[in-house]
């Protein structure tokens, strides 16, 4: 889609049951991950035509799907984790690439994944054995669990800097809590109570609230805001109670957000993210996720990727 003129100027069909796909930094090339087939499909960025199809298909031959596919901009290189072998692939973009996979190796099936602020580890779900694992990229290995409840969204997850040190936050999808851990020791700090399982999370290098919602249960029209020093929750809003309240997302300034309620009757409702105040309310029939271009663009702090 040009986002100028708001036209679609390409089209192509990627797969028959798509995971998710990613752009490069360059803005050259889209890698996109499929279910099935179980592959990975590179196009062209700029009118989507085939450049090369990947096979998902593990060191001893097992076939996976893709479970997540994502840009490391410092790296020059897409990172893959793979559903149903225990491996992670980095697909570098630098230079001439010829896109071959350089395997790494993973302690448990993958599901989702977060990066470090330095982009060197991947903080990855464990879809088996539902914690989380910590794996290197420059060694190409796990280098520990996390002893995580529940099966955490840690594609969802967030990090910011607390008393100068980078702490990373997740919600769970089974478990009505936020765990917290210390990005040094991979420590857990703490496990927060919510209302209910929480899939999105949310927060902006200006604000002082982490947004996490609660996405199942019968609480899901409750958001919670999260005091990133403190780690208790400071504020709890039900934006129309009653209905689901999902996915936030911050304006690229951090001072205003866009909060999703998920319901034929929902609406997209904008926020002051100092006072909490309601300034826009728009009726709309279930609003997913939006996306601020400069937060994505940018690898914003408080966004995930």
């Amino acid at each position: 889609y040009d986002l100028h003129n708001l036209t679609m100027v390409a089209e192509v069909r990627a797969g028959l049951n798509t995971r998710n796909l990613a752009v490069s930094n360059d803005g050259r090339w889209v890698l996109v991950g499929n279910y099935l087939p179980g592959n990975l499909v590179l196009l062209d960025a700029r009118d989507l035509s085939l450049v090369k199809h990947i096979p998902a298909v593990g060191l001893d031959g097992t076939p996976s799907r893709v479970s997540a596919v994502y840009t490391a901009p410092p790296r020059d290189s897409f990172v893959v984790a793979l559903k149903d072998v225990k491996e992670a692939w980095e697909l570098s973009y630098a230079g001439e690439p010829d896109f071959e996979p350089r395997r790494i190796e993973a302690a448990d099936f993958l599901d989702d994944f977060s990066f470090t602020p330095d982009y060197r580890h991947l903080l990855a779900t464990s879809r088996k054995a539902h914690g989380g694992q910590v794996i290197d990229l420059d060694t190409r290995k796990a280098v520990t669990d996390i002893p995580l409840p529940g099966m955490p969204h840690l594609g969802s997850g967030i990090y910011w800097k607390r008393g100068g040190e980078w702490v990373f936050a997740t919600p769970n999808v089974s478990k009505g809590l936020i765990s917290v851990l210390d990005m040094r020791s991979w420590k857990l700090i703490k496990e927060i109570p919510t209302e209910g399982p929480g899939f999105f999370m949310r927060s902006h290098e200006h604000s002082k609230y982490a947004w996490t919602d609660v996405f199942f249960g019968p609480n899901n029209d409750a958001v919670h805001l999260i005091d990133k020093q403190t780690l208790e929750v400071a504020h709890t809003l039900r934006p129309m109670p009653g209905k689901n309240a999902a996915h936030v997302e911050f304006t690229k300034d951090g001072k205003h957000l866009l909060l999703s309620v998920w319901d034929t009757d929902g609406a997209l409702i904008v926020y002051d993210s100092d006072t909490l105040e309601e300034i826009k309310r728009i009726p709309m029939n279930k609003p997913s996720g939006k996306y601020n271009v400069g937060n994505k663009i940018e690898f914003a702090e408080g966004t995930s990727h």
